[in-house]
């Protein structure tokens, strides 16, 4: 599944839709997770203001007072093109006055294309209930501290929660609790105060280091221009069970932690 990084980097690449004019719009008969709230023909002869972003979710706003949300799920691809194919998995693609076409695919329809009213955004379902944005200021101790007291889950099952932070995913925690020094195992509520603030520190390194290298490519993801991530070539211990660690030489474990995947080095993480 695209992480923050990922869908970070794709909306950099469509910061360049700016100014631009839809002037056709397709949309399959393929039911995606969920339907939009309005008719997507309603985005034909609307200019972009605004290519954002929030957690995972594209964010598209227009001058017709409509917003744009995408969500990639778990295949979920969106790109820019010189001209529309029609690929059997093609479910969204607006072409614009320049004659470039956004085109959103997604082969296992897990993501979803909602058009809303720009002044509903705040409230809309998928958005409402999230957390802080891992590189923003409000994501601090002061505010990550008492989300944390009293937790008994795992903190690495924590800190993937979007009410405590959003978008820090399976690969990017596990490498940031690496960096961190903390074990997955641990308590949430069992971190000392500084290692709460190391947490903190290496989230907002891992996940900036991610968007500079263009996210992590593990199956699906591509950006805006159909290109690879590099990150997946800087993990220290995500996909990296029986490997070395590149600290300590200790061989890198993988367990299972609620349903996922959790790669870490029992010699270095405590």
């Amino acid at each position: 599944m695209p992480e923050l990084p990922e869908v970070e980097t794709v909306r950099r690449g469509l910061e360049g839709l700016s100014n631009k004019k839809i002037t056709q719009v397709f949309r399959s008969d393929k039911k995606m997770r969920i339907e939009s709230s309005l008719d997507l023909q309603g985005l034909a002869g609307a200019k972009v203001l605004n290519v954002g972003r929030r957690a995972r979710y594209l964010i598209i706003d227009f001058d017709n007072k409509k917003s744009l949300i995408l969500h990639l799920g778990m295949s979920g691809k969106v790109t820019l093109e010189s001209q529309f194919k029609q690929l059997k998995h093609d479910h969204l693609a607006c072409k614009f006055n320049d004659n470039s076409w956004l085109v959103f695919n997604d082969a296992r329809r897990f993501g979803f294309i909602d058009l809303v009213e720009t002044k509903n955004l705040k409230t809309h379902k998928m958005l409402a209930s999230l957390g802080p944005e891992p590189l923003s200021d409000q994501f601090d101790f002061t505010d990550l501290k008492p989300k944390l007291s009293g937790k008994k889950m795992n903190i690495k099952t924590a800190m993937m929660d979007n009410q405590i932070v959003v978008g820090v995913g399976n690969i990017y925690i596990s490498e940031s609790l690496f960096d961190s020094k903390i074990s997955p195992l641990r308590d949430a509520a069992s971190l000392k105060d500084a290692e709460i603030k190391k947490l903190i520190a290496s989230i907002k390194k891992i996940i900036a280091q991610a968007i500079e290298l263009g996210g992590s490519s593990i199956s699906d993801y591509v950006n805006a221009k159909g290109d690879l991530g590099y990150f997946q070539n800087s993990h220290k211990v995500y996909a990296r069970e029986k490997q070395n660690c590149l600290l300590c030489k200790n061989l890198i474990k993988k367990i299972k932690q609620n349903g996922r995947s959790s790669f870490y080095c029992p010699q270095c993480q405590h």
